[in-house]
């Protein structure tokens, strides 16, 4: 009980700061005002009735969808891709992998314009490449398909690094003897790794997903920067539904109302994935 006396005033401090922008944001959504600066009146959960009769909601939860489904998958195969490089290959350059920190540092602005020139017509490296061989490049970010990948790479980019680290960890902290008995039986290379090490670090895969599935279901700043919804709606995902809903349509409880519900979605992710890596936990 000692520790628990100890601890508490600082976790109670913790829980009230972290509970307070919620249950603001909450109360916000169900409140509603005709005009900005007027009186709020409370009408229960009518922002979410029409939120769920909005069909620009559920083209933004789609295209949602579509961008966390396409950041985790391809973050999560090259950050085992990487994590298995840098554990077999360089574990005596250990600042290579404090290079790996590098890219989540840098700010969603600068990595917009980053990819932005990366991706231009006429001046970006993959289309320069594609010349050499005598193929016209695409205009990236002015074709719908084209502009999600991009957005999603360079989600993928910045959350990257955080997620190979937790891999990274799991690699590391394997027990030899388990590697070394399944070399003495034969496996070696892709099926050591699948039968072997990808199983004993479930709870870091499960943490990276859960770490990509999150930031790329939040993030805001890249597709704001990079391609601020476009072309026409195309990388319009729920973020930025809510982005224009606060700030071009001035409806702040609506807003509020979409962050509630990111929040719930979050939330549901994360206990599915809680619960998923219970399933395949390796004793």
């Amino acid at each position: 009980m000692i520790p628990y006396a100890f601890s508490g005033p600082a976790l109670v401090t913790i829980a009230v700061i972290l509970a307070f922008p919620v249950l603001y944001a909450v109360y916000e959504s169900l409140q509603r005002t005709d005009f900005l600066g007027r009186d709020k009146q409370f009408v229960g959960v009518n922002n979410y009735t029409r939120l769920f009769a909005d069909p620009d909601f559920w083209s933004a939860l789609g295209r949602s969808g579509i961008f966390v489904v396409g950041c985790v998958v391809l973050g999560q195969i090259l950050s085992i891709g990487f994590a298995f490089v840098l554990n077999s290959f360089v574990t005596k350059l250990r600042f290579v992998r404090g290079l790996m920190i590098l890219p989540y540092i840098v700010s969603s602005v600068a990595l917009a314009v980053m990819f932005r020139v990366t991706f231009n017509k006429e001046l970006g490296l993959p289309n320069r490449l594609l010349d050499i061989v005598g193929i016209d490049g695409p205009a990236w970010l002015a074709q719908p398909l084209l502009a999600m990948f991009v957005v999603i790479v360079a989600q993928v980019w910045s959350d990257m690094p955080l997620s190979v680290l937790l891999i990274l960890g799991g690699l590391q902290t394997l027990d030899q003897n388990h590697l070394d008995a399944a070399l003495v039986d034969g496996a070696t290379g892709w099926t050591r790794a699948r039968f072997v090490s990808l199983p004993l670090i479930a709870p870091q895969l499960v943490l990276s997903t859960l770490w990509l599935s999150y930031t790329s279901f939040t993030t805001l700043g890249v597709i704001l920067a990079l391609t601020g919804g476009g072309p026409g709606t195309a990388t319009q995902t729920l973020t930025m539904e809510m982005y224009s809903t606060a700030f071009k349509a001035l409806n702040f409880q609506g807003a509020m109302t979409i962050a509630v519900v990111l929040l719930a979605f979050n939330a549901v992710l994360s206990l599915l994935y809680l619960r998923l890596a219970r399933r395949y936990e390796v004793d």
